[in-house]
């Protein structure tokens, strides 16, 4: 696959080493070249500097042929336009934006555009831990609902995210490290007191 990412901090720089690393060809945009110091030194893909929004920015990512963006700088303005652009404009299949105030989600859902909030996500899951309830916490992501759980990592403890063989269908989303949650990278290493966030499709 073709896929553009629109921001290069923890979670684009992540995305992009990851994606390259599986074999797909990736460009990733970000306003400040510094940024790309979290890029493999063995990335093969583009590194653009610029606006991620600019059309002629996105153009020399290749969005014309793009089969997924993922925009996830750390503007939820400047990530609805892009997936707008990106959807309207060049009808790209497969767009998907992070977005941190839990408010635009609806906004999102009214332009027909998929997104992921972290922030709902942990709500759910801190407050389902402090209360003791036993159900997965779930959100909707485009037609699909995910559901998240957490385990002790008593058999990951030492291993790197990428080397942790999947349970059943689920993957490791996230890792709590003493007590702030952090998307799971492949690098991340598992400590002993760690929480592994599992997520898994269950429709």
């Amino acid at each position: 696959m073709y896929i553009i990412i629109a921001g290069c901090g923890k979670v684009g720089s992540g995305l992009a080493n990851k994606l390259s690393r599986d074999g797909h060809d990736v460009a990733i945009i970000d306003f400040d070249e510094e940024s790309f110091k979290y890029i493999d030194e063995d990335f093969t893909g583009l590194k653009i500097v610029g606006v991620p929004f600019d059309e002629d920015v996105l153009k020399e990512a290749g969005i014309d042929k793009a089969d997924a963006i993922a925009a996830v700088t750390p503007e939820d303005n400047d990530n609805i336009m892009v997936c707008q652009i990106a959807k309207e404009l060049y009808g790209v299949p497969n767009v998907l934006a992070r977005i941190y105030n839990p408010l635009r989600e609806q906004v999102f859902h009214q332009f027909g555009l998929d997104s992921i909030c972290p922030t709902n996500i942990s709500v759910d899951m801190i407050s389902s831990i402090l209360i003791g309830e036993t159900r997965s916490p779930s959100c909707t992501i485009g037609s699909n609902t995910v559901s998240f759980s957490i385990v002790k990592p008593e058999k990951s403890v030492g291993l790197k995210v990428r080397d942790i063989r999947p349970i059943r269908k689920e993957f490791v989303f996230g890792v709590i490290k003493h007590g702030d949650f952090t998307f799971a990278f492949p690098d991340t290493v598992i400590e002993k007191d760690d929480m592994l966030v599992l997520s898994q499709k269950i429709d």
